[in-house]
């Protein structure tokens, strides 16, 4: 097993499960890929190393994928490779690395434009990238960006506790916090009140709202560039699930993390390989709990 295979099945991400529905070679492509994203953020993250250090490691991975230096075995020597073999515009992989960079001294985003200028290059520009190395055309890049910063946005909401928590960042933009009158320690505290519940959803509207651009960009998409991007379209159903569960139990993010089990992640890359086909999908929470009172509802008519 390759150095990024096992990157890849070590994260359990939910990319990296999508990645199943690909041939063999774009598999083994894109796990290098993932593995390259992979590595560039625990940098950043992973405890154990001083800031230099971590600038030093992100210059390395700059100079290998710019074919400025001689890789070592492993995984320097698998990312070198796939950028040259597929003549990869390395443009993207630099703001991902960029965008990472930015956040060994986090400095919290003062409006959405900032906001939105960071997930740019930590997701969509991962997108980007992703996208070419599913063998989609150029014409996909629109759908690749909509989506990152969706999921970005997701991402962002349903971390708030932790990124907080465990890194000191906050990437809510100050403008927005103010707006609702939510402060950073009201976040360190977690302080649960309808003022942070509004906040969240104020940025879950911004969210829904790339999700639709996505899917409205996604089908206006040749076949080929769709049947290219179904592992992507399956991390938009996932993500845009987890959204929903969100929004249902009012983001009760400092009490849990929401997720998708693995059954429901083979119903999205089911339901993204037929693309277009309709297909019943699982009742929202809320749709359950009207269920439960129509059901107490009969039992009290039938007494």
């Amino acid at each position: 097993m390759s150095e990024s295979d096992s990157i890849t099945r070590n994260a359990k991400s939910n990319l990296a499960f999508t990645l199943m529905d690909l041939p063999a070679e774009k598999r083994m492509r894109m796990a290098q890929f993932y593995a390259f994203c992979r590595i560039i953020d625990d940098i950043v993250d992973e405890p154990g190393m001083s800031e230099q250090e971590r600038h030093d490691a992100l210059d390395r991975w700059a100079d290998i994928i710019s074919l400025k230096v001689t890789p070592s075995f492993g995984i320097e020597d698998e990312v070198q490779k796939l950028v040259s073999s597929l003549q990869l515009d390395i443009t993207p992989m630099m703001e991902l690395i960029d965008g990472c960079r930015s956040d060994i001294c986090p400095v919290q985003p003062k409006t959405r434009e900032e906001l939105l200028a960071y997930a740019y290059k930590v997701a969509a520009c991962v997108g980007i990238t992703s996208a070419t190395v599913m063998g989609a055309s150029p014409a996909a890049k629109d759908y690749a960006v909509a989506l990152g910063y969706a999921l970005q946005l997701v991402n962002i909401l349903r971390d708030v506790a932790e990124d907080c928590r465990k890194y000191n960042r906050f990437y809510l933009p100050a403008e927005d916090m103010e707006l609702f009158g939510v402060s950073r320690e009201d976040i360190r505290e977690q302080r649960y009140n309808y003022r942070m519940r509004q906040l969240l959803a104020y940025e879950a509207a911004l969210a829904e709202k790339f999700f639709g651009d996505a899917e409205s960009l996604y089908q206006q998409l040749s076949v080929e560039d769709r049947n290219a991007l179904i592992p992507a379209q399956a991390m938009s159903l996932i993500y845009h699930t987890i959204l929903i569960k969100m929004q249902d139990d009012e983001y009760r993010v400092f009490e849990r993390r929401y997720s998708v089990n693995n059954f429901r992640k083979l119903w999205f890359l089911l339901r993204a390989r037929l693309g277009t086909v309709a297909m019943p999908s699982f009742p929202s929470l809320a749709e359950w709990g009207f269920l439960k009172n129509k059901k107490s509802e009969d039992n009290n008519n039938s007494k």
